[in-house]
């Protein structure tokens, strides 16, 4: 597969230099040149393998690999992700279940079998491509168990690397309904979504979930470049360089929106989710799924639908290895 960057769509590159650094050389964001999209039969054949040949079919498909399910098993135990279904039609997606009880792992170890080295950090793009590969792998672990409806999907807003990850893995046809992002104290994604503007010059609060402390979304320039191209991505970055508001028209808000809303818990209500699931169900949150939580149920109270939803939770919340 050939690669571009939300910078400049006329320049192509090679998956293996998407794998090797988060910018290319003109300082975009590496896409693949052209989607790509399963067919039903494709994807009824991948939901209803193992997670890991489900996983390595479609990092295949983006890096021209061969990876295979045996390499995954070998490297990661054979069931690196797991479903857990609260009420409500609540499930929390567990992609922690590896020797060290946390995704980064997980990330880790693909990124270096991509690469066919382990002393490389992983890239944006890898990240992505692995994020986008476990969606896919949760929703056949939903198939498998009798579930075949649509389903939102709850996410931790951060960087924006999960919200346009689920956003791809919709894309390129899996049956994701509305992707839910959830942010804490750090909402300039918020101020986007509902007020039309985003303070590019922000500094993060310290909450506790790490991965929610992010002032500006770098992964946004995805979206925005899907969304309206070069020269409103271009737009996005000059205000970020010069640390004015970026203030998209509303044609380009309205395409962004479609399909993806934001809510904020704060990081009291986190703690009190943590503790409400835990006496209701006997089941501990970690922190990032019951930020991912509260949202579902902002979500739901102010008018989404009550579809099923799938949360992501990234870390073994009691602390220990599988």
């Amino acid at each position: 597969m050939l690669y571009i960057t939300t910078r400049n769509d006329q320049e192509t590159y090679t998956s293996h230099r998407a794998l090797e650094g988060s910018r290319s050389p003109d300082g975009g964001m590496y896409l693949p040149f052209h989607q790509p999209k399963f067919t039903g039969e494709e994807l009824e054949q991948m939901l209803c393998q193992s997670a890991n040949s489900c996983i390595a079919q479609v990092l295949n498909r983006l890096f021209s690999s061969e990876l295979t399910g045996w390499d995954l098993d070998f490297s990661m135990g054979r069931r690196p992700v797991a479903l857990h279904a609260l009420g409500h039609r609540i499930t929390v997606g567990e992609i922690w279940h590896n020797s060290q009880g946390n995704y980064e792992y997980l990330v880790r170890e693909l990124t270096a079998r991509l690469l066919g080295t382990w002393e490389q950090t992983p890239g944006d793009w890898p990240r992505i491509a692995v994020n986008t590969a476990v969606i896919f792998a949760l929703f056949g672990e939903r198939r498998k168990a009798g579930w075949t409806d649509p389903a939102d999907v709850a996410v931790v807003a951060g960087d924006f690397s999960w919200p346009v990850s689920v956003w791809y893995a919709r894309q390129w046809g899996l049956n994701v309904g509305q992707i839910i992002c959830c942010c804490n104290e750090n909402n300039s994604l918020w101020e986007l979504f509902h007020q039309g503007q985003l303070r590019t010059d922000g500094v993060s609060v310290p909450t506790g979930i790490p991965m929610a402390d992010v002032a500006l979304p770098a992964g946004l320039e995805r979206l925005i470049y899907h969304c309206a191209g070069t020269e409103e991505t271009e737009r996005y970055l000059d205000a970020c360089r010069r640390g004015k508001p970026y203030c998209p028209d509303d044609a380009v808000l309205e395409k962004m929106r479609r399909g993806i809303s934001v809510h904020v818990v704060s990081s009291t209500r986190v703690g009190s989710m943590i503790r409400n699931v835990n006496n209701t169900y006997g089941y501990r949150l970690s922190a990032d799924a019951a930020l991912a939580y509260g949202g579902v149920m902002d979500h739901r109270a102010k008018g989404g639908q009550y579809r099923p939803c799938l949360i992501l939770s990234g870390e073994n919340p009691k602390g220990n290895t599988v």
